[in-house]
């Protein structure tokens, strides 16, 4: 390696670690003041590359970033608009016991880089950044960008949609969207998805008491709501089937077409792995009630409250599918059981098509870096997706370099050394398009 690369790798990971260290944890409202740290440091970045920064905000809100760089004006062939769509929001970091290096510092060990956020999506901000101020530096640039960075996609982007309103007539000259939130399938094969799963969550209190009473005394003579949460559950999904079981609930889905099911067979790991990208889900995400803590202490609890969610395909839409489960839950609890039901975040499922020219080039620029592509669909959901199709009408190009192993969500995340320098390898040749 040159002292050139050497130079320019310190610099890069100097940025990187500085971007890590900022806790911002979207859905932690306490750590608001990092979210502001972390805008204030990704605009200064823009800025120095030159260009032009919007921050879009709202109370309480993560601000949404807008950053545009106007390399030619004479729209047509030989000059398209780019837009490009990460996030900056990170999840918690918790279960911090599990965690091998510190979450909120990048760590470099075994040819990874470790630390919550590298892979989702800190990880792929850096590496746009980077490929576009090489584009510039060396006059290889031929297209106008558009960056978007969001602060509230690990929260369901629920204010994604009123804050990019704001700039619509900005972005409709955008010819198409890149999404950076995605991964390959193994080093040697990048991955372009054409689908994502939506998503609907609730939380559900129940209470039965205005305090924990002693099981002794009123076992058998008061309900418990933790019981009565978990008979709810097993009427939600056959735990052997993984079937739903709420009516209506699989009304209107639509199943893959022969295409698309070719596509799939060729990317998938196993038939598990298929099941995540083709069918609906439902899953406990947590829940709260009791005494939890060491040792025993045998109360019936005075509430309990559990988080739930669906994750949704082609066609079901979440405003449908919470009144149907909003239905099948007052059906389903006993008459004067008292409750509280609410929803915690909708997001459209995602399809385009595989077809689109947009989508064959980028693969064949990929070829250029990897050995082969394959298309594919993921189980999981990014708001953005829907949204900026809903307005700007405009081809949809998702992908990413993280490989599968990169413990996103979890503790010691992590980001392969090899594919972050291949990305931005890969995002220069996008760019350069």
């Amino acid at each position: 390696m040159t002292n050139q690369h050497q130079n320019s790798n310190y610099k890069i990971l100097k940025l990187f670690s500085k971007f890590i260290s900022f806790q911002s944890v979207s859905t932690d409202h306490k750590r608001f003041d990092e979210i502001l740290k972390t805008v204030e440091f990704i605009k200064k970045e823009l800025i120095d590359i030159g260009f032009q920064v919007k921050i879009l905000k709202k109370a309480s809100v993560p601000p949404l970033i807008i950053a545009s760089y106007n390399f030619c004006t004479d729209r047509g062939k030989n000059c398209k608009t780019i837009g490009i769509y990460a996030h900056y929001d990170v999840q918690p970091e918790d279960p911090l016991d599990q965690w091998n290096t510190p979450p909120f510092e990048l760590t470099i060990k075994d040819n990874k880089f470790y630390g919550r956020g590298v892979a989702d999506d800190k990880g792929h901000i850096i590496q746009i950044l980077t490929s576009i101020k090489r584009l510039i530096e060396v006059n290889k640039l031929k297209n106008n960008i558009i960056l978007i960075f969001e602060g509230e996609e690990e929260t369901g982007s629920t204010h994604f949609e009123e804050l990019i309103s704001k700039v619509k007539r900005e972005l409709g000259k955008i010819d198409v969207f890149y999404l950076l939130d995605f991964g390959v399938k193994d080093k040697n094969c990048g991955k372009i998805l054409f689908g994502l799963r939506g998503l609907i969550g609730f939380e559900l209190t129940v209470q039965t008491a205005k305090t924990d009473l002693h099981s002794g005394i009123f076992g058998n003579m008061v309900n418990n709501p933790v019981q009565i949460i978990a008979e709810l559950l097993t009427k939600i999904k056959n735990n052997q089937t993984g079937k739903i079981l709420i009516p209506s609930f699989y009304k209107k889905i639509k199943k893959p077409t022969k295409n698309e099911l070719f596509y799939l067979e060729k990317a998938k790991k196993n038939n598990r792995d298929l099941l995540t990208k083709i069918f609906p889900s439902f899953d406990v995400n947590g829940i709260i009630s009791g005494y939890t803590k060491e040792g025993i202490k045998t109360i019936i609890p005075a509430s309990a409250t559990v988080k739930f969610s669906f994750r949704l395909i082609e066609e079901q839409n979440p405003n449908e599918i919470e009144k149907i489960v909003l239905t099948f839950v007052k059906k389903n609890l006993s008459t004067g059981i008292k409750y509280s039901l609410r929803t915690l975040a909708k997001l459209m499922p995602f399809y385009t098509d595989i077809d689109d020219s947009y989508i064959k080039k980028s693969a064949d620029i990929f070829k250029q870096v990897f050995d082969d592509v394959v298309f594919t669909r993921t189980g999981g959901s990014v708001g953005a997706a829907s949204t900026l199709r809903k307005l700007f009408k405009k081809p949809v190009v998702m992908t990413g370099f993280v490989l599968e192993d990169a413990n996103i969500h979890s503790p010691n995340e992590n980001y392969d050394e090899e594919m972050f320098f291949k990305g931005i390898i890969a995002l220069e040749k996008i760019f350069a398009q």
